[in-house]
């Protein structure tokens, strides 16, 4: 009997194509509702199934016919078990593709299948160059690297030692860090929008470090931080009092840059004409100052943007 919930949802597809399966689909549907409401079903098509399996397998496997025949209840409750665990275990990926833009779930760097299909071209070579003299600039170098940054992304943190290694061994560039929080990331908004209203106080930089540093961004641990670096307490809660600040102005601002440039996760890198997603070596960061620098995969480590393509 369990086979007839396979059968439904097997026949629901090829009845699109065929008047013959429809016919069997809505077989396998009055079976199904019997079935559910612990009567008989009468339609037999269970055993129609079992027929026409085994008659297929006696011309091939005489030995294998009868096994399946000797095993055909406890077979098909195995493959109704693996058919609907499938079914859940996709809906499962269309959820996290849909709210984490990875189907594997958030901050997953594996491969998605979706990817092909959905976002064909994604990527880090497809990205468009974006204009740097915008963000907060660490550094006086004059080659600039301009990097888009969620603070609540675990990727965009992972970066930051081998960045600054790496800008510690080239003073001729400097880094401008524009944010990008990613909406599926508990408080990185307004973790974005704290590091600007920082540096509205000339402590950016200071903040920024603070907020890779201790992974609470809670509104309350937010300003715990402002007051840990000297920040006047009144000014920086004016500044967070709405995402309608200057502030938060310029976090949305920087997400729609981001998003035009065809930004699909942090941390992503702009130097020299190379695009790189995800951590960097400081050896990956110096190829691609030298322009050869190869661009990764979209599925490279980083917290994906759900929907930024589109």
């Amino acid at each position: 009997m369990v086979l007839c919930f396979v059968a439904l949802f097997v026949f629901a597809v090829l009845g699109i194509f065929s008047a013959k399966y429809r016919a069997l689909f809505f077989e396998a549907l009055g079976c199904v509702g019997r079935t559910l409401t612990l009567r008989p079903c009468e339609s037999k098509l269970d055993e129609r199934i079992k027929a026409t399996l085994i008659a297929h397998l006696l011309q091939r496997s005489p030995p294998a016919a009868r096994a399946v025949h000797k095993h055909f209840a406890a077979l098909s409750l195995v493959f109704t078990i693996l058919f609907f665990g499938s079914m859940i275990y996709s809906a499962v990926a269309v959820y996290n593709y849909w709210a984490y833009g990875n189907c594997n779930g958030p901050n997953s760097s594996e491969f998605c299948a979706f990817d092909a299909v959905l976002r064909p071209g994604a990527g880090a070579g497809n990205l468009t160059a974006v204009q740097a003299g915008i963000g907060p600039k660490r550094g006086n170098g004059s080659i600039v690297m301009v990097e888009f940054g969620c603070f609540s992304c675990p990727f965009t943190r992972s970066a930051q030692s081998p960045l600054n290694q790496f800008l510690a061994s080239r003073p001729d560039v400097s880094l401008e860090f524009r944010a990008f929080p990613i909406p599926t990331h508990e408080n990185s908004f307004v973790a974005a929008q704290a590091a600007f209203c920082a540096d509205e106080q000339g402590k950016f930089w200071e903040y920024h470090d603070a907020l890779f540093a201790d992974e609470n961004h809670s509104r309350e641990n937010l300003g715990q931080m402002a007051a840990r670096l000297s920040l006047d307490g009144t000014r920086f809660d004016a500044c967070m009092a709405s995402n309608s600040t200057p502030a938060g102005l310029r976090v949305q601002r920087d997400v729609a840059a981001g998003h035009a440039a065809g930004i699909y996760g942090t941390p992503t890198f702009f130097i020299n004409g190379v695009t790189l997603v995800g951590p960097q070596t400081p050896q990956e960061f110096s190829d691609a100052l030298r322009g050869i620098g190869t661009s990764k995969p979209e599925q490279a480590a980083s917290c994906h943007a759900p929907n930024a393509s589109g």
